[in-house]
């Protein structure tokens, strides 16, 4: 039952994702990146029939050649392999760029696709056999073969990784960046079946016995799991939404904001305790409150924002020049600095509150908004608080105000240090 399960359902799955986006084709004709993509769901599906024993050796009687259908399978999975990557350069670039990458990349899959063909006709391959690998592990020319269709395939996999990932973090739709992670993940278990392909093929050519118990069935299950993840995540934007995945964003989104903002929160809370509505719980029990996410992240904004006001007047007006000055020292990129800026004086000012320093000509402080809207200022906040933990900048501005401190009013310039 599991071999059937291996052998069926991966080629089901992937016929029904060509026949779920098919249609799309004919509403819009010109859309490049859509043609790659069927191009990749129907050259997959091809490829995983031709891997169903009746339709192998139907099509191995048929061409009159004994395991051609196995060439034709591994083909395939490399057209499949450069037309993701071409589906994702199309997403990732500008059209002119992409299909540059696309046709450089193009010539090299004909290469492959090349030299695969003839190593296969100069192998001796001439028995029918589902286990090819296996049964021509140490056949003449079945190692180059190997070797040529793994290497093509573990860089177009490494490449759909690094492209999936890289257009997740900037797509603006929940369901887009679940389904380009989920896409990344199963190119990730696509180059464990690469790794554990290659090490079998290197153990039977050096005569050791491969380790892994019934490699055939870990291959199997590579591969089912690796195309069942690049379907589902390929298709995802197209139905996620139906499911609800941008309410689940939302609440996940919420759920992180609260962690990330907590203790920044509890300092502030700490330092000016009229500002909390109600006192902050322990770490763990503000962590496992799952309820009123929504009305709870609000009141997290608008009290460290009273937080800050509470603060304005420990905050000398120097700590934000000390900072400007230390970001440019550093190279900041300027759409860091304002955030690095607002963490460098929020521990400025926490420090000073804690020494009773009231400041002689206060500056503002949380001025500096990052968005309109409660996530938008709860995500801005969050890298404030991240930023005042782990920024350098933020230690090596409380360590000039400190030198400051010992040196005396004459060290006040925001350029000492």
């Amino acid at each position: 039952m599991t071999a059937a399960v291996y052998e069926y359902a991966p080629a089901l799955v992937a016929w029904a994702a060509v026949l779920f986006k098919l249609p799309s084709i004919y509403r819009r004709p010109g859309d490049w990146p859509l043609r790659a993509y069927c191009l990749t769901l129907f050259s997959l599906a091809l490829s995983l029939t031709l891997l169903i024993s009746p339709v192998y050796f139907a099509v191995d009687s048929l061409l009159g050649a004994p395991n051609i259908a196995r060439l034709l399978t591994h083909s395939l999975a490399l057209v499949a392999s450069w037309s993701v990557q071409a589906f994702l350069a199309y997403l990732n670039g500008p059209e002119a760029q992409a299909h540059r990458h696309v046709r450089r990349s193009g010539w090299v899959l004909l290469v492959a696709v090349a030299l695969m063909a003839v190593f296969f006709f100069l192998a001796p391959v001439d028995e029918e056999a589902m286990d090819f690998v296996t049964r021509y592990a140490n056949a003449p020319f079945v190692l180059e073969y190997r070797l040529v269709f793994l290497v093509y395939l573990g860089f177009a996999l490494f490449n759909v990784v690094r492209l999936s990932w890289g257009y997740a973090r900037v797509a603006d739709r929940p369901a887009l960046d679940l389904g380009l992670r989920v896409v990344a993940a199963g190119a990730v278990v696509g180059l464990g079946y690469v790794t554990h392909e290659a090490a079998r093929v290197v153990a039977a050519q050096i005569g050791v016995d491969y380790p892994v118990p019934d490699p055939n069935t870990v291959t199997s299950a590579l591969l089912a799991v690796s195309i069942l993840l690049t379907i589902v995540g390929s298709t995802l934007p197209s139905w996620g939404a139906h499911v609800g995945i941008p309410s689940i964003y939302d609440w996940l989104n919420r759920c992180r904001s609260l962690r990330q903002l907590y203790p920044l929160w509890r300092t502030l809370c700490e330092a000016a305790p009229e500002i909390a509505l109600t006192p902050p719980p322990s770490p763990l029990a503000d962590a496992l409150n799952f309820r009123d996410l929504r009305f709870r992240l609000y009141r997290r904004v608008v009290e460290i924002r009273d937080g800050e006001l509470a603060l304005r007047r420990y905050l000398d007006t120097t700590v934000p020049q000390y900072a400007r000055v230390a970001c440019a020292e550093a190279g900041i990129p300027a759409e860091q600095v304002a955030e690095i800026v607002e963490a460098a004086c929020l521990a400025a000012a926490i420090r000073a509150r804690a020494r009773g320093q009231v400041a002689e000509h206060s500056a503002q402080l949380g001025q500096t908004m990052g968005e309109s809207d409660v996530a938008g200022e709860a995500a801005f906040l969050g890298r404030v608080a991240q930023c005042r933990e782990r920024s350098p900048i933020v230690t090596v501005v409380l360590a000039r105000l400190e030198r400051q401190e010992l040196a005396g009013p004459s060290a006040a310039s925001p350029l000492a240090g």
